[in-house]
This record gives C-alpha cells, structure tokens and sequence, in this order.
C-alpha cells in the first residue's frame, strides 16, 4: 500500500470526514502543560488491514529508536480471527477479535466482531511496561470503539500522557471524534494513502531528535 505524508497543520479539506476539530476546540498550553506529541497514519474507511504499524516501528527501531506499543495482524492469512502483537517486547501475539461471528465464551460483540476485553487488558500491560524505556509509542487500530472509551481507549491514554511522542493509526471516518475524545491539536505529521512513509519516519525523528545515523539502514520507500 502507498501512503502519503501531509506536514502539520496541512490537515483534510473540510469536506472530508476525516477532518480535525477547529482550532477552538484544540488544547491550550496551560500552567506550562502542552498538548500531547503525536503523528497519524490516516486509513481510509473500509480499506483492508495493512501493516503499517509495523512497518513504521521496524524503521523507527532500525534507527536506533526505543520503540513499544502493538499493532494488529490477521491471525491466520485470508482468516476472519485477528491477534494483537507487542511492538515492545518479545511476547505471544493474543487473540483480540474475531469478525462476523457471535461472541464465544470471553467475548464481547461491537458492531460485526467478537472482542476479546482480556486481549485489551493485555496490550495495555505490554504498554504500562514499556513506557520508560521508550522514545515512540505506536498504537494500531485505534477506531470506533476507543471513540466510545472501549477497546484501546486506556492505552491510548496512557501513551499521550506518558510517551515522548504516539504514533496513532485512525480510521478516517474516526478521527474527529478521536480528536475531540483525547484532546489532540493537530498531529507533527499525517501519512496517507499516497506515497511511501520514509518521510513520515525522517519527520518522527526530526521531531523527538533521533535523526537517522551514517549506520542505520535506509528508510523504507
């Protein structure tokens, strides 16, 4: 999939639904406090999975990036079951959904999907152990369910509490309530559907000042 990057500010026109908060109902800098450092990779709705997640958190690691956070994976390749993986540390991936199927014993049904709450449990552990070690904090699959203070909405969070910078991935159609949900002012950097992500990544470094080193290897394209 190709992805485009959008600098700050440079945000959908006002048309489009995935269109951030006016600057009113931004957060202010107040009593020395800023709002919380982020970067978005914007999904389309109803566009497939993909791994950009991952992607982006092997290029931040590859430049010497201390990341965590977990993204989500088709548990099986062409299967309708998904599993959470840490992005942090070297653990089992846990289920977390199953789509278009009634809830089993330990789920949850949201919409057409079959929720683990165990598997939100432990993602939010692997992030809570993370946390001090880390530069960027990725989270995968943030959507209608952590609109309504469900799924990853702890994690979430956690992270723009606590991390030096959260990379979040948004549905599109998601992104103005997310917004308004956790109080965030517009994003250092959106990658869209569009281009390759090496200059979303060279932005995330640039931003926390982990600019890419002569021994690290090329961003992706």
């Amino acid at each position: 999939m190709a992805w485009s990057l959008h600098a700050a500010g440079a945000m959908p026109e006002a048309n489009d639904v995935s269109r951030a908060p006016s600057p009113r109902s931004a957060p202010r800098d107040v009593a020395g406090t800023s709002p919380p450092r982020w970067a978005l990779v914007l999904v389309p709705p109803a566009q497939r999975k993909g791994d950009e997640a991952f992607t982006i958190a092997r290029a931040l690691r590859d430049h010497g990036l201390r990341v965590g956070g977990f993204a989500q994976r088709r548990a099986v390749r062409g299967g309708r079951a998904y599993e959470v993986v840490s992005l942090g540390a070297e653990v089992p991936p846990v289920p977390i959904a199953r789509r278009g199927v009634a809830p089993g014993p330990g789920e949850e049904p949201f919409c057409n999907c079959a929720f683990r709450p165990d598997a939100f449990a432990t993602a939010r552990g692997w992030l809570d152990e993370a946390l001090p070690a880390c530069d960027v904090v990725v989270l995968d699959e943030v959507s209608r369910l952590e609109a309504t203070g469900g799924g990853h909405a702890a994690a979430v969070s956690l992270a723009l509490a606590r991390a030096p910078l959260t990379v979040l991935s948004v549905r599109a159609d998601r992104l103005s309530p997310l917004m308004e949900r956790f109080g965030l002012a517009d994003p250092c950097a959106v990658l869209e559907q569009g281009d390759p992500p090496a200059a979303f990544v060279a932005t995330i470094l640039d931003s926390i000042g982990g600019a890419p080193t002569s021994g690290a290897r090329p961003l992706p394209s």
